[in-house]
């Protein structure tokens, strides 16, 4: 279930003094439509239009021209959740998180958190989709399920002990980028597979010493 909470990937065509403040209050939902644009949502033939947002709350996205794509529950299953973009054809297959979706919309209807622990990992990713659908016209937006509001509510029953982790991780990296959270935040899910790598070839190395020495023991 999803209770819409747009995160608007797209500028705003720039607002007048009046509606500066107004422009502030696009994170927190507003009541009137919005028009997004950038220097590449016009195709080749010049016909498309600005993609708009519109309701009370923005339950309704109108994006003339354009293929819009809807991707469900990811649930911190960062592995799933690139088939499931790669499917859509939003997503290169080559492991390098790159944007092909052109001019898409792409819609993620919440549920990211819990039960898995690639929580973050995939926030990241979309993120970085949503930087790069910018330039190529497209748009990236995220609803917030169920899940993201009991988690917000302090229901933390379905989450996972490696998303736990996973946060412990990020924090230590948000350190390595000298707490420059935009930098960490768009980087995280390719960090992320790394360290996890590393961890894993770690844990396989000790893990033959250990076997060595229990070899040991029996002799």
């Amino acid at each position: 279930m999803a209770t819409l909470s747009l995160t608007c990937s797209l500028p705003l065509q720039p607002p007048s003094s009046s509606q500066s403040q107004s422009r502030k209050l696009i994170d927190s939902i507003v009541s009137t439509p919005f028009q997004y644009s950038s220097s590449s949502t016009t195709s080749s033939n010049g016909s498309l239009k600005p993609i708009v947002v519109d309701g009370d709350p923005p339950t309704f996205v109108s994006a003339p021209g354009r293929r819009i794509v809807a991707v469900g529950d990811l649930h911190g299953d960062l592995d799933k959740a690139r088939c499931a973009l790669e499917t859509a054809g939003v997503l290169s297959s080559d492991g390098q998180s790159l944007w092909i979706g052109g001019e898409t919309v792409l819609v993620q209807l919440g549920d990211i958190l819990d039960r898995g622990e690639d929580e973050l990992a995939i926030l990241s990713l979309l993120k970085s989709l949503d930087i790069q659908a910018k330039a190529h016209g497209g748009a990236v937006f995220q609803v917030n399920g169920n899940h993201e509001t009991m988690n917000v509510e302090g229901d933390y029953r379905y989450v996972d002990n490696g998303a736990l982790d996973e946060c412990i991780d990020f924090l230590e990296y948000l350190d390595k980028c000298e707490r420059n959270w935009e930098e960490a935040f768009v980087s995280w899910c390719a960090v992320s597979a790394r360290w996890k790598q590393d961890r894993k070839v770690s844990q396989n190395y000790w893990a033959q010493w250990n076997l060595v020495k229990d070899s040991g023991k029996r002799v």
